[in-house]
């Protein structure tokens, strides 16, 4: 008698059978293109806000980061308030920086949040960061956030 070797049809069926179910349980959980631009341009604003804070820091002196409707700029301040001068991008990419095909909202009264030499966070001259300041990133992808603590300054990336 001889033995023969190999899959039966009814093994075969029952495996490509299970990769299917497996497939189809997967493909709807990996992320589409929409969510992961919002994501890398939150965690991208996050490092430039901790960026500015890092350089008033270093320098002694205060940094603004300013957010507008469609972007946001990094720029020195005169008189403690805002100028219309940019910062170096520590990417050299040139500034200001466009968020492309997402909107920003936030809880900043004027869109700028000021670091004092301590990398304390400010909204003006002379008004410290009272809560939390969040910054909301919407677009095709869904929504994140950007969170901005008072006193410390400590920036936060969420869903």
């Amino acid at each position: 008698m001889v033995k023969e070797n190999g899959f039966t049809i009814i093994e075969l069926v029952a495996v490509i059978v299970l990769l299917g179910i497996l497939a189809i349980s997967i493909i709807p959980r990996s992320p589409t293109k929409g969510s992961l631009t919002i994501a890398g341009q939150a965690h991208q604003l996050a490092s430039d806000i901790r960026y500015v804070q890092s350089l008033s820091m270093t320098r002694g002196q205060r940094f603004c980061f300013r957010l507008t409707s469609t972007g946001y700029n990094m720029t020195t301040t005169a008189a403690n308030a805002c100028t219309a001068t940019s910062t170096e991008h520590p990417a050299g990419i040139a500034l200001p920086i466009s968020l492309d095909g997402v909107s920003v909202n936030s809880t900043l009264p004027a869109g700028d949040v000021i670091f004092n030499g301590k990398g304390a966070p400010y909204t003006d001259a002379t008004t410290a960061l009272a809560a939390d300041a969040v910054i909301t990133l919407s677009g095709e992808g869904g929504t994140m956030t950007v969170t901005i603590s008072p006193v410390t300054g400590r920036v936060v990336v969420g869903p």
